[in-house]
């Protein structure tokens, strides 16, 4: 029993520094984004920058945020521009999400910003941690993507 509590103890305070790490870290590096954006927002734009147009419901999946979610975030890019929605012609239940011109000029700007706060953020570590760091995430994301 005691081993159990143990093995829990370590496993949930791991969980617990792996999301205040994270929690930190996303919020100093949101915080530096220019053009009044927010992480979420952000994420959609990275998405679309680097994989191009993708469906509404790719791009929940691929940015591990709620269908409802990501339909707000769209909506307020959306209005600003930066993002347009196509509706499918075979399926109309089906809408495509792509940058605009505007969008990408955007992307332009922000992405360098963005990426300069990530290398800062991330130089506590040496290159050797970062790609310990990356190994051990992947690791740990891919045997909870087994579990479900």
């Amino acid at each position: 029993m005691d081993g159990d509590r143990q093995e829990f103890s370590q496993a949930f305070g791991s969980f617990i520094k792996l999301c205040r790490a994270t929690w930190t870290v996303t919020a100093r590096v949101a915080a530096c984004l220019p053009g009044n954006i927010t992480f979420a927002q952000f994420a959609v734009l990275e998405a679309l920058y680097t994989l191009g147009p993708m469906y509404q419901r790719e791009l929940s999946q691929r940015i591990l945020r709620s269908s409802a979610s990501v339909t707000a975030v769209v909506d307020g890019l959306e209005r600003r521009g930066l993002v347009s929605r196509t509706r499918s012609t075979e399926d109309r239940r089906l809408v495509e999400v792509g940058l605009t011109a505007g969008g990408d000029g955007f992307m332009n700007e922000v992405l360098p910003v963005y990426m300069s706060k990530v290398r800062e953020e991330f130089s506590v570590l040496t290159r050797e941690e970062q790609e310990e760091l990356g190994r051990l995430c992947r690791t740990l994301g891919r045997r909870s993507e087994e579990r479900t």
